[in-house]
């Protein structure tokens, strides 16, 4: 399985092949955060790029990144650590931001991917999740 950003999983799309169903929020939120324990937070760098949860920590008002990260951050489609993007990967998939980039829109893939990318659900690298790398069951294994 694989989790990306909330943004996406907000979105809505015209496309007539797709499905939906209804689920309240709070049970969507719920769930999410079940999956949500097994995403790697680097502690020190979301603290360092998110300077209100630094502030909210050293007044006692959030007990960790990770508590942060889990309770809301995702919700807020907050990075959990830092993503190094492959960036002739991503311009092979994504076509139309090779196009913004040679029209100037974007300096560069690893920028596209953290203003916009993720929250639209885009993958830095082949095979990405939020999930940890090490805690994603491995091909042919149950998890």
């Amino acid at each position: 399985m694989s989790l990306i950003s909330f943004g996406y999983l907000r979105n809505e799309t015209r496309d007539p092949n797709n499905r939906f169903i209804r689920v309240e929020e709070n049970r969507l939120r719920e769930t999410l955060r079940a999956l949500l324990h097994q995403v790697e937070i680097d502690e020190k760098w979301y603290m360092e790029f998110n300077s209100d949860v630094r502030a909210a920590f050293r007044q006692g008002k959030v007990t960790s990144a990770r508590d942060h990260y889990i309770e809301s951050g995702y919700f807020e489609d907050r990075f959990p650590r830092p993503f190094k993007v492959d960036a002739e990967w991503y311009l092979k998939t994504y076509p139309d931001i090779a196009e913004a980039i040679r029209a100037k829109k974007f300096d560069s893939p690893q920028a596209h991917f953290e203003r916009y990318g993720f929250k639209e659900g885009r993958k830095p690298y082949p095979g990405w999740s939020l999930i940890s790398e090490a805690k994603k069951p491995q091909d042919g294994q149950n998890g």
